[in-house]
C-alpha cells in the first residue's frame, strides 16, 4: 500500500503539500519539513489466526497487536483529536506504554491542520527531551488514517481529576507548594532549552501525578519555541481561565507566559476556582494564616495582564515558592519534636525533682508552707530546659 509522505512546516507545523513553496497557514517557505514514512501493516499468512489484525477505520480492540509490536491492554482515555490507549511492547519485556492515536477519517480541513500541527510539535520536543517530569517518547509511526505516538504509560491522575474528588475542593496549602515546586523544575528545564521551548497550556488537566506524588507534564500540542524579535504568535492558542492575554494573538508568548498559567493553575488547586471565576479576591477564609496570604500576593504578580509585570524567570518563582514551603516545614518539624522531646522532659525533671526532695525537706523543716512553690518553680524551670535541650537535639538530627 503506498502513501503519499507527510510534509509539515517547520516554522508553524502546519501540514504543506509536497511541491509547495509557501505555508498556506504562515505564508512562509516551510524550511527542513520533518518527514514520516508510513508504516505498512502486513501480517504474515502463517500468524493471520494467531494475531488479530487492525483495520485502518476502527478503534483499536483490546487484545489486538499495532505494528506487530504493541498489544492493546484497555482505552484510557481520549480528548482534543486523539485517543489514548494503554498497552504492551512486547518487544521490550511486556513494559507498559501508552498510544496515542489521531484518526484523520473523522476530522474537517481546519482541525486536520491544527492536528498535524500538535502531532509534529509532540513528537518534535519529545524526541529529544530527557527529564524525570516528561514522558518519554519512543516511537512515532503512522497507517493511511491514524498517526500514532508511542510514550511512556504514567500511572496516576491528573490535578483536575484530584481536585474533583478532594472533599474541599481545594487542596492542602503544603501540598499546592510542593506542586508549584515540581512544576517550577520542568518548565524551567524547558525554558533552559536553546531556544527556549514555551509550553503555553499550563493548567490542572495537563498535569497528572502518581500515587507516590511524583508530577508528570502531558500535552505538549501547542508547546512552541520562542523566536527573538517575532511580535505575536500565528495564532491565538491555549485554555480559557489559564491562557495568558498575550495567547490571544496580543504578542508574542514568551517565559512569563507558562509563569501565568502556572500562576492559574497554584491558585485553582488552593482556592478551589479558576482565577475568571473566582476573582482575586476569594473568600477570607481560604487566606488565612501570613504564609496563604504571602503565597496568594504571589499568585497575583503571576497572573498580571502586563507580563513585564509578572517575575520573570521560573527560578524566581521557584525561589518564592522554596522560602514560603521551608516556614511550614519548620513549623511541622518544631511541633513534631516538641511531641517527641516533651515525654521525656516532663519524665527527667521529675527524677530530678525527687532526688532533690530531700534536700527540701531538711532545709525547709521550720518552713514548710514554701516548700511546694519552691517544687513548682524548680519543676518548671526543669522541664523547660530540658524541652530546649530535647529540641535541639531533634533538630540537629532533622
Amino acid at each position: 500500500m503506498d502513501a503519499a509522505l507527510v510534509y509539515f512546516c517547520d516554522v508553524c507545523g502546519a501540514g504543506v503539500m509536497a511541491q509547495a513553496t509557501l505555508c498556506t497557514v504562515c505564508g512562509k517557505p516551510p524550511h527542513q519539513p520533518v518527514q514520516y514514512q508510513p508504516v505498512q501493516f502486513i501480517t504474515p499468512a502463517s500468524e493471520q489466526h494467531a494475531l488479530p489484525t487492525l483495520p485502518a477505520q476502527i478503534s483499536l480492540r483490546t487484545g489486538s497487536l499495532l505494528a506487530r509490536r504493541y498489544r492493546i491492554v484497555s482505552k484510557a482515555g481520549e480528548g482534543g483529536y486523539g485517543v489514548i490507549y494503554k498497552a504492551e511492547d512486547i518487544d521490550r519485556y511486556r513494559t507498559k506504554v501508552a498510544i496515542k492515536q489521531i484518526n484523520l477519517d473523522t476530522l474537517r480541513p481546519r482541525e486536520m491542520i491544527e492536528a498535524t500541527d500538535a502531532y509534529n510539535r509532540e513528537v518534535r520536543y519529545l524526541s529529544r527531551l530527557r527529564h524525570i517530569s516528561l514522558p518519554r517518547m519512543y516511537d512515532a509511526f503512522t497507517d493511511a488514517d491514524h498517526w500514532y505516538i508511542v510514550m511512556d504509560f504514567i500511572e496516576g491522575t491528573t490535578l483536575e481529576e484530584t481536585l474533583k474528588k478532594s472533599r474541599r475542593k481545594h487542596l492542602p496549602l503544603r501540598k499546592v507548594l510542593q506542586i508549584g515546586l515540581g512544576l517550577c523544575d520542568v518548565l524551567g528545564y524547558l525554558h533552559s532549552q536553546q531556544p527556549s521551548i514555551i509550553f503555553r497550556d499550563v493548567k490542572p488537566a495537563n498535569i497528572m501525578q502518581t500515587k507516590g506524588g511524583h508530577l508528570y507534564l502531558i500535552d505538549f500540542g501547542i508547546a512552541r519555541h520562542y523566536v527573538p524579535g517575532r511580535k505575536r504568535d500565528t495564532g491565538p492558542l491555549g485554555t480559557p481561565g489559564y491562557a495568558a492575554p498575550e495567547q490571544y494573538g496580543r504578542a508574542q508568548t514568551t517565559i512569563q507566559t507558562d509563569i501565568y498559567g502556572l500562576g492559574a493553575t497554584l491558585h485553582t488547586l488552593l482556592i478551589g476556582t479558576e482565577p475568571a471565576l473566582t476573582g482575586m479576591q476569594p473568600r477570607k477564609r481560604l487566606l488565612q494564616g501570613k504564609t496563604r496570604r504571602q503565597l496568594h500576593q504571589l499568585l497575583q504578580q503571576m497572573l498580571e495582564p502586563d507580563a513585564s509585570q509578572r517575575p520573570q524567570t521560573m527560578e524566581e518563582v521557584r525561589l518564592h515558592l522554596r522560602l514560603l514551603s521551608s516556614r511550614i516545614n519548620a513549623r511541622r518539624r518544631f511541633f513534631r519534636c516538641l511531641f517527641t522531646a516533651l515525654p521525656q522532659a516532663l519524665i527527667d525533671a521529675m527524677l530530678c525533682t525527687m532526688m532533690l526532695s530531700i534536700f527540701f525537706i531538711f532545709i525547709l523543716l521550720n518552713a514548710p508552707w514554701l516548700l511546694l512553690p519552691i517544687y513548682g518553680v524548680f519543676y518548671i524551670v526543669l522541664v523547660l530546659f530540658k524541652l530546649f535541650v530535647g529540641l535541639r537535639e531533634e533538630e540537629e538530627e532533622t
